[in-house]
């Protein structure tokens, strides 16, 4: 790297050959920047949709289970309610055995009933004392089956009632039962939608991703353009290469560089740092301590002779 003056740094950042090298490092640099930028939100769009997708298809099991317990409850409610119909067969039979029973006691009742009315205008018709010995016999006959007619009757109206009682049951476990077999049609529903929708975030989050790597390959292309240019620059402009700063060796001091930023910065240096600003910097610090180049004062012909005696020797002829 061959020392330069501050003029001869000037004129190498002034030039086209510098100018155009500059335009397309910038063109590089941004785009790559682009292709980062594209690429985190690209992997941040599919890793949401991953989320999404496992979160979806979590709530369609989830879903699924709710629906089989549905079809569970009213399968059971069916076992019940065949059960209740089964039984209240049975308590018809039994009401209706009992209404028969009930219905020929109504009879004897009824039969009794004429009979003690019979005997009792007899008695009326005879002479006072005949008769009355059969008529008590006739009315303790009646009221004893007066008596098992309202057992009876008090029975069967309480087998009625059983049979009533599961009508109702067997009504609700119809009805509960059909609205369970509706629910679990619904659910299922929602579950298929939710596993659709799971599907169709992972097909997304494939597609994202796969738009992530493309970005992530032209960014490496964009990365190796900048090196090779970077690299050029070295050739080029016979000068030292960093990432964000180049450096000439200056001519002035043997111990100072000329540093030209290739970034903007105002937090990170001692002082703000401009695109293409050209500062000073010494092999000891390098841009840990940058202070802005200046035009190096104008010698006199004497200090140049002087400075000439001190760099090249005495004459010793």
């Amino acid at each position: 790297m061959r020392a330069k003056s501050y003029a001869e740094v000037k004129e190498v950042l002034a030039s086209a050959d510098f100018r155009g090298w500059l335009e397309e490092l910038i063109r590089a640099t941004q785009s790559e920047r682009e292709a980062a930028e594209r690429f985190d939100e690209l992997l941040t769009q599919s890793t949401l949709l991953d989320f999404r997708a496992e979160l979806a298809q979590k709530n369609a099991i989830d879903t699924l289970y709710q629906a089989g317990e549905c079809e569970d409850q009213a399968a059971r409610l069916n076992a019940e309610a065949e059960e209740l119909e089964n039984r209240s067969f049975e308590a018809v039979a039994r009401f209706e055995a009992h209404r028969v029973k009930v219905s020929e006691i109504w009879y004897r009742l009824g039969v009794l009933e004429k009979a003690v009315q019979e005997q009792r205008d007899r008695i009326g018709l005879e002479s006072p004392g005949q008769g009355e010995h059969e008529l008590r016999k006739r009315e303790a006959e009646h009221r004893q089956v007066e008596e098992d007619y309202r057992r009876e009757t008090k029975h069967k109206e309480g087998l009625w009632s059983e049979v009533e009682a599961l009508w109702q049951t067997s009504a609700e476990k119809s009805l509960l039962l059909h609205e369970k077999e509706v629910q679990g049609r619904k659910v299922r529903k929602r579950a298929e939608r939710l596993f659709r929708e799971a599907e169709d975030r992972k097909l997304r989050s494939r597609k994202l991703r796969a738009d992530a790597d493309e970005q992530s390959a032209q960014r490496g292309t964009y990365r190796l353009r900048i090196t090779e240019l970077l690299v050029e620059a070295r050739q080029r402009f016979d000068c030292a290469v960093g990432e964000e700063f180049i450096y000439f060796r200056q001519r002035e001091d043997n111990d100072g560089i000329y540093t030209v930023s290739l970034i903007g910065d105002s937090e990170s240096y001692n002082v703000e740092v401009k695109p293409l600003g050209l500062y000073r910097v010494d092999r000891q610090h390098g841009v840990g301590l940058l202070a802005p180049a200046a035009e190096p004062r104008a010698t006199t012909p004497a200090e140049s002779r002087f400075e000439d005696f001190f760099l090249s020797g005495r004459d010793k002829s």
